[in-house]
């Protein structure tokens, strides 16, 4: 699985941070610590049939895994004798029918942490020595919840924020989420429209046909042939990743890169880090890009451009955060196939300039298909005075969350 998840521990996530390193500044204007609990409202908004809610995570201060319980209480798992050791105890939240209230919860503080939902059906989750909780897995064909209609959304509740996180980085699903966060504001994040899961799938099956690359391997249908959910590209080729020379999509960015490389041989690189951290500039010499400051990045092959953390692209965490927030707007220069057509950013490109031409097209048709929501794991970077339609929601001082399911 090659998800962002959402680990944070007191600041924000790795590439969170690394885009807006003042991201903070966004939450109560307080200094005072988030409550230890807050109410968790889960809603059955329109589905039809039944459906069940799942809430993992870890701890928050002994980074144990948990689970709550319909009842309210919260289970930690023993770390069992062997690998792969079903869940001993039934963690299934049902929900009511389609409009009815909300089951309502009282939620700990927990990170990397994530609410399911599965419709007429339940999830299976397994355990490893640790323990390590064996979650869902949406592309491995032999996962024991790989035909069933389900999905998720992110969250992390530590002592300075809930952070919440509609995320298409790795799949859109037919169950579509919302959320809406209350606290010391408002924050509302817009469920994926009615239809739309079937029209991204459409267009990919039409783009395979168009350019003769997979597209169409990205969506993953059920028995009677209906939409379970469309995949990110990275996730179509994580199986391959040992295996580069039969990996899909190995070489679609192979002849961008090269005019890359090329224009900026002879030109500079702009990038405005914002937040008044400056702009650096880059130039191409033998195969490496450098920018002032000394910070260097190798040339980027596809592996490298869709997961947004291989090769060049890799976040490590020991790097300074200068670097991070080059990485962050390189891999979304890339993604978003302005890399040519713009040698300033982020700020002298807009939506309208995104997604022509060789590109990710899984990325171009979710947000073609939906208001809101990442499509890659820097899909946050924006222009200065973009609005955010990265789909997520945070608060200082969080009180309820809802997660809705149906549009």
């Amino acid at each position: 699985m090659i998800s962002r998840r959402l680990f944070l521990t007191g600041a924000a996530a790795a590439s969170t941070a690394a885009t807006y390193p003042l991201w903070g500044s966004a939450l109560s204007p307080t200094a005072d610590a988030a409550p230890p609990t807050c109410r968790l409202a889960l809603r059955n908004k329109s589905l039809p049939g039944t459906v069940r809610a799942y809430v993992t995570g870890h701890e928050q201060g002994t980074d144990r895994w948990v689970l709550l319980r319909a009842d309210g209480s919260v289970y930690r798992p023993d770390s069992p004798s062997a690998p792969q050791t079903p869940l001993p105890v039934d963690c299934a939240i049902t929900l009511g029918a389609a409009g009815a209230p909300a089951i309502e919860l009282t939620l700990p503080q927990m990170y990397g942490a994530r609410v399911y939902f599965v419709r007429d059906d339940t999830l299976d989750f397994f355990l490893n020595p640790g323990p390590s909780l064996v979650e869902p897995a949406f592309a491995t064909p032999n996962d024991p919840n790989y035909g069933r209609t389900w999905s998720f959304c992110e969250f992390t509740f530590n002592p300075d924020q809930l952070y919440a996180n509609i995320s298409y980085v790795d799949l859109v699903t037919a169950l579509p989420i919302g959320l809406t966060l209350e606290g010391d504001a408002t924050h509302t994040v817009a469920p994926l429209p009615d239809g739309a899961v079937d029209r991204v799938a459409s267009d990919l099956v039409a783009q395979a046909g168009r350019d003769g690359q997979p597209w169409d391997k990205l969506v993953i249908r059920g028995s009677g042939g209906e939409v379970l959910r469309v995949i990110s590209p990275q996730n179509l080729m994580a199986p391959f990743f040992d295996r580069p020379d039969e990996m899909p999509f190995r070489d679609v960015w192979n002849g961008y890169v090269d005019q890359v490389w090329e224009k900026y041989r002879g030109e500079d690189l702009r990038i405005d880090l914002q937040g008044g951290r400056g702009v650096f500039t880059g130039r191409v010499s033998g195969d490496t890009l450098t920018f002032t400051g000394g910070h260097t990045f190798t040339r980027p092959a596809s592996k490298d451009i869709f997961t947004c953390n291989h090769g060049p692209f890799a976040n490590n965490p020991g790097d300074p955060d200068d670097k991070k927030g080059l990485l962050a707007r390189l891999a979304a220069g890339f993604n978003r196939s302005i890399m040519l057509s713009h040698p300033e950013q982020p700020n002298g490109a807009g939506a309208g300039d995104y997604y022509q031409g060789v590109t990710n097209h899984y990325a171009r048709v979710v947000h073609a298909n939906s208001p809101i929501g990442y499509a890659f794991p820097y899909d946050d970077v924006r222009p200065d005075g973009e609005p955010d339609v990265s789909g997520a929601a945070h608060d200082g001082n969080p009180s309820r969350f809802t997660v809705t399911v149906g549009a």
